[in-house]
């Protein structure tokens, strides 16, 4: 039975049925497993959530969740008496009864169910339901119970979890660098710099806690600019008819020319500006007379003081407050002439103005006159060589129309050499216009080609992702789930199962045959015994009127055949008495196996619970 509970418990945990590992047979299978168990496989037989999967804790609540799956296996059809006490006081045989019922009516994995199953959100969403579910069970436990928002939960397999916001950390991601030797060949220095001066991937952060954060934004960003470049390349790089690494590098080349223009721009700003103050410096060190050699009365105030260092024993010519009122006084007379000189400078930056739109303006009048000049010199011209054919007007005249009808001649060759030219310089164009359709077509079909490649490539990644993902799933759920056999096991253990069930059932036909031959001879024997004793008898019988040793003969042949009787009457109720011992045998077994004492164990507590309860009922009566 150890192969039978095996399948049961698997079949349980796919679909979707909370089970510790260390159940490895149904014998260790609790009453809440129990019912949660037949309720799912009830529910993914019917395909709806009606029958509840969790059994309460009142005992009015569980009776009636166990009439409830009572109900639903009758409806069904499950041929076996069965009631809420087949749940909740459940024996191991009567368990792998439903249960053996339940899931070989389990509908068959189809193909939709299939992906279904093995769809990453599918089973990320389950994995969140079993866990709120585990979590609404628990009870809640206060913040001074608890270090950090863990606690230790769980019966039989407990483990950490966490519970509230006291250890959630605030997330903050920084900049982090990891080498990608990917793309080509690495250089000696940068290989250098990688093993000797760049730090672990969990030192960069600033922060220890910032390190996961940090992964998983460098993560999320390189994941976002692989896409943006997918959807660049498909929307304009295919269109321009490059290749990927042409386009990349034209792509390269125009940000680099436009960072160059930009820089440009702000160092030729930069140097204006620059020119600006300098100008400024001029203006001011010239106002200071920095270069004339005069001195200001700082520098004779300063020379002064020097002096009086120099000096100890030499009088003092003023006191502090002399000299700060003489500095206010020479600052106050350098700030009307530094706004003189402001004022001064405004009005000759207004007078530029003024000159430089006149100069401009003078300029374009300038310009305007020129161009007038220009046109009068070309009609002084034209009219002054008319004027000059006027003297000798018939043999100029003549001479004109010689020079036109050459002209006409010449203009007439060139143009039917033009119309030859035109004739070959139109096949040309009509024939490269004719080859670069063919090409345009060519490439607009390469375009389809192209295009239609780079969709099967992308449904061949996608797929070969969803695969991928599909096998971590799948090795993960082979990985949590513990001492459980494959597919292959289990379809070698039934098909060993089934050929014991061949031997044994040729064994007992083998028996029955034996059975029936034995009953065959026995029968014979009988008849046959029957048939000597009746001749025998009448035989004996016939000599009785005659001879007086026939008549005890015949007696003590009566005698034998009632001693034989009772011997053959005793013999069939020995193995009646022994057969009966044989099924009291079974069924002192069977109730063994129902687990009685443990059940009647089950029923004195919900009595006392019920009592407990139908006390306190009666309690919240009187009070009210």
């Amino acid at each position: 039975m150890d192969e039978v509970d095996g399948i049961i418990l698997s079949q349980l945990r796919m679909i979707g049925t909370n089970l510790d590992d260390d159940i490895v047979s149904l014998k260790g299978l609790t009453t809440e497993a129990l019912v949660e168990g037949c309720a799912r496989c009830i529910n993914t037989i019917h395909g709806d959530e009606k029958l509840s999967t969790k059994l309460p804790k009142a005992m009015s609540a569980r009776f009636r969740v166990g009439t409830d799956l009572a109900n639903a296996l009758k409806a069904m059809g499950f041929g076996t008496d069965v009631g809420y006490n087949s749940f909740l006081y459940s024996s191991e045989n009567d368990s792998r009864q439903i249960l053996m019922w339940l899931v070989e009516r389990l509908p068959k994995e189809s193909s939709a169910h299939s992906a279904e199953v093995l769809d990453t959100k599918a089973l990320l969403q389950r994995n969140f339901a079993r866990e709120l579910a585990q979590r609404n069970d628990t009870l809640w436990t206060p913040s001074f119970c608890k270090k950090d928002g863990f606690a230790w939960r769980g019966e039989k397999s407990a483990r950490w979890q966490l519970e509230g916001a006291a250890s959630i950390v605030r997330y903050n991601a920084a900049r982090t660098f990891v080498p990608n030797t990917s793309g080509g060949a690495v250089s000696s220095q940068e290989k250098r710099y990688y093993k000797e001066h760049l730090e672990l991937l969990t030192d960069q952060p600033p922060v220890a806690c910032d390190v996961p954060a940090s992964v998983l934004e460098a993560v999320s960003t390189g994941i976002v600019a692989e896409q943006e470049w997918d959807l660049e390349w498909s929307t304009k790089g295919v269109k321009s008819g490059l290749s990927e690494k042409d386009y990349h590098a034209k792509k390269s080349k125009d940000v680099r020319q436009k960072m160059a223009n930009s820089l440009r721009k702000a160092v030729m700003r930069c140097e204006a500006e620059g020119k600006r103050a300098e100008d400024m410096l001029q203006f001011l060190d010239d106002f200071a007379d920095a270069d004339t050699g005069k001195s200001s009365k700082f520098q004779n105030q300063e020379m002064i003081m020097k002096q009086d260092e120099a000096d100890p024993n030499a009088p003092k010519q003023a006191t502090e407050e002399e000299i700060k009122e003489a500095r206010e006084a020479e600052i106050s007379g350098l700030q009307a002439t530094v706004d003189e000189s402001t004022e001064q400078l405004n009005e000759l930056k207004a007078a530029i103005v003024n000159f430089t739109e006149g100069f401009t303006r003078m300029d374009q009048e300038a310009t305007d006159l020129d161009e007038k000049n220009a046109k009068k010199e070309e009609e002084y011209k034209t009219r002054k060589k008319v004027l000059d054919l006027l003297p000798d007007a018939e043999n100029n005249i003549a001479r004109l129309k010689e020079i036109v009808e050459s002209s006409s001649k010449r203009i007439q060759a060139l143009a039917a050499k033009w119309e030859a030219r035109r004739g070959e310089l139109m096949a040309t164009y009509r024939q490269l216009r004719h080859s670069q359709g063919d090409a345009e077509a060519a490439a607009k079909v390469q375009l389809e080609k192209i295009k239609d490649i780079r969709a099967e490539m992308k449904e061949i990644a996608e797929g070969a992702k969803d695969k991928d993902a599909t096998i971590k799933q799948l090795a993960a759920n082979l990985e949590s789930v513990q001492d459980q056999m494959g597919r292959t096991s289990y379809t070698r253990r039934i098909m060993e199962l089934v050929r014991n069930i061949g031997k044994q059932k040729e064994d007992i036909e083998k028996v029955l045959i034996d059975t029936r031959a034995v009953q065959k001879d026995i029968s014979q024997l009988e008849e046959k015994i029957t048939r000597i004793h009746v001749e025998t008898e009448e035989m004996i019988f016939k000599s009785t009127k005659k001879d007086e040793a026939s008549r005890k003969i015949y007696k003590l042949l009566a005698d034998m055949k009632e001693t034989c009787e009772t011997i053959v009457s005793t013999v069939d109720g020995t193995g009646a008495i022994l057969r009966e011992v044989r099924e009291l045998d079974e069924k002192i077994e069977a109730e063994k196996n129902k687990n009685m004492d443990q059940n009647v164990e089950r029923i004195s507590a919900d009595l006392q619970m019920m009592k407990k309860e139908n006390a306190g009922l009666v309690a919240q009566l009187r009070q009210s």
